[in-house]
């Protein structure tokens, strides 16, 4: 009389799972072959604009002078990225990330205590200040930031707005979409859809399952977007190892929280799999479905892959 396939109406299953590890699979692997810029104090472009000069955030969510945002969003928290040069991170493995913020001039470190506390949130690219600081504050920040954004696919809806010209820093200052609801591209945005099938992998328990899943290649320029299809399509054959997110979040093992800050300790992709591995995904039957001008801006193409598992819970 029991459902078979989950243990409670509460945990992930297997349509998340999924979707879950193929993000962290190809943001992971992308980092490893370069997916990202360092800035360094000071740098500047080519007019003279500050990369490392944080401004005020438009988010509603702090007070005014408590959150300060960088021009890209998606930073990086993780060490260890076999590529060079590395991305710019700390050593402080208690606080992963960057080491610390500069304020007119002077530098604090990320474990500083006081007036200039504070907490960084990579998924919006922002230091958060434990109070708020005067806004003729000059704050910078040394950090790297991804170029291609690996995101889920409900991360694009009508709500939100693509984001464009993002390596141009004075575009900032004309930008008034919150943080949360950018979209900076180019992007990659995984979607599971409604085709699965099935077949026994043995007597007693276990199913082969295919699911199929797509992959939103959206960029500002055909050249950018084709890269992106070439990348994902091109891992066609390839194996996934999956971790298990349900014993993940049952050891309160989550790399990040809800507001984008780092746990102390911080497991990365590698590690996470080390620890909590259970499973793999086999990607195949490779499809390229478009490849659209959505308009002078905006590039999409789509790739399909089906991907084959084996499952004893069922």
């Amino acid at each position: 009389m029991s459902l078979k396939g989950i243990d409670n109406v509460f945990v992930q299953t297997l349509n998340n799972e999924i979707q879950d590890n193929l993000i962290e699979y190809f943001d992971w692997g992308l980092l490893e072959k370069g997916n990202y810029f360092n800035v360094t104090l000071g740098e500047q472009d080519y007019n003279g604009n500050d990369y490392s000069l944080l401004r005020e955030s438009s988010s509603t969510s702090f007070s005014e002078g408590q959150a300060w945002e960088g021009f890209r969003k998606n930073w990086i928290w993780q060490s260890g990225v076999n590529y060079s040069p590395s991305p710019i991170v700390g050593d402080n493995n208690t606080i992963p990330g960057i080491s610390g913020v500069y304020i007119d001039n002077v530098f604090h470190a990320s474990d500083t205590t006081g007036a200039y506390a504070h907490k960084v949130d990579y998924f919006n690219g922002r230091v958060v200040f434990d109070n708020a600081i005067p806004l003729t504050s000059k704050v910078q920040a040394e950090f790297s930031y991804k170029y291609i954004n690996v995101i889920y696919a409900n991360s694009v809806p009508w709500i939100r707005e693509f984001y464009l010209n993002t390596l141009d820093v004075s575009n900032r200052d004309t930008v008034t979409i919150q943080p949360e609801m950018q979209i900076q591209l180019p992007s990659i945005a995984i979607e599971i859809v409604p085709r699965r099938t099935m077949k026994p992998y043995q007597l007693g328990r276990g199913q082969f399952v295919e699911t199929d899943v797509l992959f939103h290649c959206i960029a500002e320029d055909d050249i950018t977007r084709n890269k992106l299809v070439d990348i994902v399509s091109m891992q066609n054959d390839s194996t996934v190892e999956l971790f298990n997110s349900n014993t993940i979040a049952s050891n309160n093992a989550f790399p990040l929280n809800n507001l984008g800050y780092p746990a102390s300790g911080a497991l990365q992709y590698p590690d996470l799999l080390s620890t909590y591995k259970e499973g793999s995904l086999f990607l195949n039957k490779v499809n390229v479905q478009t490849m659209d001008i959505i308009n002078t801006n905006i590039h999409a193409g789509i790739v399909r892959f089906t991907c084959e598992l084996i499952t004893s819970d069922f």
